[in-house]
C-alpha cells in the first residue's frame, strides 16, 4: 500500500508501482494455475495468458508507459524540428542542438533534454525575430 493513495490515479502512483502491482497479479495468478485452482487462459486478450508475459514486457528499464511516452516525444521532437526549418534553421543545426545537450547518449532522459533544448531554441529565435 502506498501512503495517500487509494486509486490508480492518485498522484503518488507511479508508472513502476502499477508494473509492480501487476507483476503480483500475475504471480497470484499462476500460482493458482500452478495449484489448480484455475485454468490457464485461453483468450488472446487476456492480461496473464503466458508465463512472465508482464515482467518480460514492462523491466526495470522500461515500461509500456515508457514506450508510449517515447513515441510521442518522438512525434514532439519531429513538430519542433519541422518548426526549426520552417523559420530558416536547417537540420544540422538541429543536430548541433542534440550532440550539444546528448552529449552522445540515446536514452529516454537524453530525448527529453533535447526536446526541452529545441523549445528553448525556437521560442528564443521567435523572439529575436520579434524584436527586431
Amino acid at each position: 500500500m502506498i501512503a495517500g493513495c487509494n486509486s490508480s490515479t492518485a498522484p503518488a502512483f507511479t508508472d513502476r508501482h502499477l508494473d509492480k502491482l501487476l507483476a503480483y497479479f500475475e504471480a497470484i495468478h499462476w500460482r493458482a494455475v500452478d495449484a489448480g485452482k484455475l485454468q490457464p487462459s485461453c483468450s488472446r486478450t487476456a492480461i496473464f495468458r503466458r508465463r512472465g508475459y508482464w515482467a518480460s514486457k514492462n523491466t526495470n528499464y522500461e515500461t509500456s508507459r515508457d514506450r508510449f511516452t517515447g513515441q510521442n516525444m518522438e512525434r514532439e521532437i519531429a513538430g519542433l524540428e519541422a518548426q526549426m526549418q520552417n523559420i530558416g534553421f536547417s537540420k544540422r543545426y538541429c543536430t548541433a542542438i542534440a550532440e550539444k545537450v546528448t552529449q552522445g547518449r540515446t536514452d529516454a532522459h537524453a530525448r527529453h533534454l533535447y526536446l526541452a533544448a529545441l523549445e528553448r531554441t525556437l521560442h528564443a529565435k521567435r523572439r529575436a525575430s520579434i524584436a527586431v
